[in-house]
């Protein structure tokens, strides 16, 4: 028999077969399971041993979270929530994993969730189950980030199942939620900017929404002196042809340009020559990363489409931030006769400066922050 993991459990399990290369959307569809010992006649810790059980133990810190279907095959453990699915699910809203674990499928998922994280963590989640990167499980906000997997779900097959349920909890607050979400998110800086400027200012964000996620912008026929024919910003915005491109602290290798040079200082005579070549090589690799940035804000600005660079520290400095929106702002005024009065309001507000920090500082991990009231990811 088998569990079906739900809730937190099932995000937690989802996010590491997602970091493991795992395809979510290629997992056969399963019915909820009737949960019965695999171990003895009751439930106890030896059902959970490592030879037999790959997830997370139940712990007094962290439950184990399990999804059954109308109150059939408690668990009764300590350190195990059980929730009964009362109404009749989708198809397909559970997956399976192996002989002793399910999961809920991610759809299921994020309905769960909009009962247990503040409205923007909710937003948050659906960008990464949307989007071609995944949390840790185990330190979801400061822990190591895998990129370049494939998306949990999407934005449209989530909205179908929300549609097909009735009367379960939540599921409100997740059609609302979903409306701030799209997809295509490379990173998870790029998510947490597009829910900033995505969410309306009665939830700490800029209004600035609806934006889009690294839309295909194909360059005109005359650039043959390039191989390069499309580019994807990062974001774009709906209420002008201004968006963003996010240059990350690992965008430029600084550090192995360093590094290079390092040892090249420290070699001996018969490594002179061979690290100088390394050097060389790496001096070379972060220039063209240069040479290629300048050339994709021509060649956008080109099809009309003006492209802001923003840094790690731009999003980490609370001000920076603030500030950058307003060069944003005046270049969709100035450049495209945009009326930005709206936008411009909001981010002088004085009093939502302070939710707008709290939400920023809950994503990015910014030095001196206090606890943020929307918790973290």
């Amino acid at each position: 028999m088998a569990l079906t993991l739900s809730h937190q459990s099932a995000l937690d399990a989802i996010r590491t077969l997602r970091a493991t290369e795992s395809n979510v959307q290629e997992m056969d569809p399963a019915p909820l399971a009737q949960p019965s010992p695999w171990i003895g006649r009751y439930w106890t810790a030896r059902n959970f041993e490592p030879s037999l059980w790959r997830w997370s133990r139940p712990e007094r810190n962290r439950h184990l979270h399990v999804a059954v279907p109308r109150r059939r095959g408690r668990v009764r453990m300590a350190n195990v929530d059980v929730h009964s699915v009362w109404g009749d699910l989708p198809a397909n809203s559970a997956l399976w994993i192996d002989e002793t674990s399910r999961i809920v499928c991610p759809e299921l998922l994020f309905l769960q969730m909009s009962e247990t994280l503040p409205f923007p963590m909710l937003v948050q989640l659906g960008y990464e189950l949307c989007g071609h990167y995944t949390r840790w499980a185990d330190e979801p906000r400061n822990g190591h980030i895998t990129d370049c997997v494939a998306a949990a779900t999407s934005v449209a097959q989530i909205g179908h199942y929300l549609s097909s349920i009735k009367g379960m909890p939540g599921v409100n607050t997740a059609r609302k939620a979903l409306g701030y979400v799209c997809d295509h998110a490379l990173s998870a800086p790029e998510a947490a900017l597009a829910m900033v400027y995505s969410l309306p200012p009665s939830e700490a964000g800029y209004g600035m929404g609806p934006v889009t996620l690294n839309e295909r912008v194909r360059l005109g026929d005359d650039d043959n002196w390039t191989s390069v024919r499309s580019r994807f910003p990062d974001l774009m915005f709906s209420f002008a042809p201004v968006g963003i491109n996010y240059d990350g602290g690992g965008h430029l290798d600084l550090k192995g340009l360093v590094d290079a040079a390092q040892q090249v200082m420290e070699a001996d005579a018969e490594a002179l020559a061979e690290t100088r070549q390394a050097l060389d090589e790496k001096l070379a690799e972060v220039r063209a990363k240069v040479v290629d940035d300048n050339m994709r804000n021509r060649q956008l600005a080109s099809q009309g489409r003006i492209v802001f660079p923003v840094t790690k520290e731009d999003v980490c400095d609370r001000k920076h931030l603030d500030d950058l929106t307003k060069q944003i702002l005046g270049c969709a005024h100035a450049t495209f006769g945009v009326d930005t009065s709206e936008f411009v309001r909001t981010l002088d507000d004085s009093s939502q400066k302070a939710d707008r920090a709290a939400l920023i500082a809950s994503i990015f991990p910014v030095a001196g922050a206090t606890r943020s009231s929307y918790g973290t990811m």
